[in-house]
């Protein structure tokens, strides 16, 4: 189904204290390069789609450790399905440092200037960049797999779920699932471009510029699960959504312990 993006948009302003979780949800977007921000993020993330985005009040940062033992878990599953892009990218990298160094000791050292003395580090060095290039390009992937994991997650709260490589199957060939995580991928995208310009305009404003932009990136985050909550085919249509055929609304989630 294709969602009321205005609606959804205006969604987490729909309860009274919207500005203190907008608030707490910036400064842990504005800390990210840190672990534990993360996981709560990851564990908020879930308790937006256990919410039912766009039927229920924008759910608060409360209960930490419940929100702390969702985010670990989630955070678990998206780090299992990156891992094998980000080996890929990992090993390419390090093998392109290495033949760029194996390349230079054999021009310097070896074979001086001569173009075929340097055809081993050239062949090694295509290949390590070509890895490198490979894992880069699974992340998306990676990325939209990982969604369905864990939105699989949310749905039942048990975490085998996640990695039921069958029904995952179904929904990650989906048409209709792909179509509703480009839409929420969008959204996202268009908070990121919006966060830009607000970093633009409050540059001259030491300390606010930060805080602002990790609110509209966080705020965008939250459009980007609801939309993706309300757009995204029914698990018990999975069958019938294979084929490109679009579910109907989407069942209430399980009110599952966060």
């Amino acid at each position: 189904m294709t969602p009321d993006i205005d609606t959804l948009v205006r969604w987490p302003l729909d309860v009274e204290n919207w500005p203190r979780t907008v608030l707490v949800g910036a400064l842990l977007v504005a800390t990210l390069p840190l672990v534990v921000p993360g996981v709560l993020l990851a564990g908020y993330a879930v308790r937006v789609l256990r919410a039912g985005a766009g039927d229920d009040s924008l759910p608060g940062f409360t209960n930490l450790r419940a929100l702390t033992e969702t985010g670990v878990r989630t955070a678990s599953i998206v780090v299992a399905y990156h891992l094998p892009a980000a080996a890929l990218v990992v090993v390419g990298t390090r093998g392109a440092a290495s033949a760029s160094m194996l390349l230079r000791w054999e021009t310097l050292v070896r074979f001086g200037p001569s173009a075929a003395g340097r055809l081993p580090g050239l062949a090694a060095l295509a290949g390590s960049v070509g890895i490198g290039l490979l894992g880069a390009a699974l992340l998306p992937l990676c990325g939209y797999v990982s969604t369905v994991a864990v939105t699989a997650y949310a749905d039942t709260d048990e975490v085998t779920d996640a990695f039921a490589i069958g029904r995952l199957r179904r929904r990650v060939c989906s048409v209709a699932t792909l179509r509703a995580w480009l839409l929420a991928s969008l959204a996202v995208l268009g908070s990121g471009v919006g966060a830009f310009l607000v970093a633009a305009a409050t540059a001259p404003v030491p300390g606010v510029g930060s805080v602002v932009t990790a609110a509209v990136r966080f705020y965008g985050l939250v459009v980007g699960l609801a939309v993706w909550n309300r757009a995204r085919p029914t698990a018990t249509g999975d069958e019938e959504n294979v084929t490109g055929v679009e579910g109907g609304e989407k069942a209430e989630a399980p009110s599952a312990s966060t």
